[in-house]
């Protein structure tokens, strides 16, 4: 299939868009199509390392990178699964939450894979320990350096949410909440109160809901 123009790429979406805000599971033709799409976006992120690494070659050129600290996240990534197109907020499955980290100090030499899971919340609170500042007893993040000296943080749960537009002066009703204890992650619909469990290290792709079948865990306060 040949494609032409920004006008079939917003045919494409358009339709995708229809089956998601339905919640309708997506037919043969257009999970051939979000297949598309996804390796569009597969081209892009190549792109991106390209031109990174071109900004990184520049800072050992200028030998700016003697003094440092390099620091990769992103806000959210995007899904191309779950009968569920790119990031609105409708889930919080693995595809949009679990997003890349990735830090290098000026002196360091060596990497590592921390396998840890850690917020964003984080990052502002592990940059003030980089520059050796104590962090502010306002600062909710906390800084990974001990993660990253090969040392350990208490386990604590780490949280994600995506939010409607509630009435400010109300309760929040409206929105999704996911949390991630040890191998299980939770995802909690606030509108209907649906809840969906998943064990991380045996099902990575979120295709098993244990909520009914774990209530100890699933309901744990």
């Amino acid at each position: 299939m040949e494609l032409r123009g920004q006008n079939k790429q917003h045919d494409f979406n358009t339709e995708i868009v229809r089956y998601d805000s339905k919640n309708l599971p997506w037919p043969t033709e257009v999970k051939r199509k979000v297949q598309l799409l996804r390796d569009y976006y597969d081209e892009f992120i190549l792109y991106c390392d390209k031109q990174f690494e071109i900004f990184i070659s520049q800072l050992h050129k200028r030998k700016w990178s003697k003094n440092t600290v390099i620091i990769i996240s992103s806000d959210h990534g995007e899904s191309f699964e779950h009968d569920y197109y790119l990031h609105k907020p409708t889930h919080l499955y693995e595809q949009v939450t679990h997003i890349p980290l990735i830090i290098k100090e000026h002196d360091q030499t060596m990497g590592q894979v921390i396998d840890d899971i850690v917020e964003q919340i984080d990052i502002p609170a592990t940059i003030l320990g980089l520059a050796d500042i104590p962090a502010p007893s306002w600062m909710e993040g906390r800084s990974l350096l001990p993660l990253m000296r090969n040392s350990e943080l208490p386990a604590k749960t780490a949280i994600a949410m995506s939010l409607y537009k509630n009435v400010p002066t109300e309760p929040i009703k409206k929105g999704i909440i996911a949390a991630w204890e040890g191998d299980y992650k939770l995802i909690h619909y606030l509108d209907n109160n649906k809840s969906l469990l998943f064990n991380l290290k045996k099902d990575p792709d979120e295709l098993t809901n244990l909520f009914e079948k774990e209530p100890v865990i699933g309901q744990r306060p």
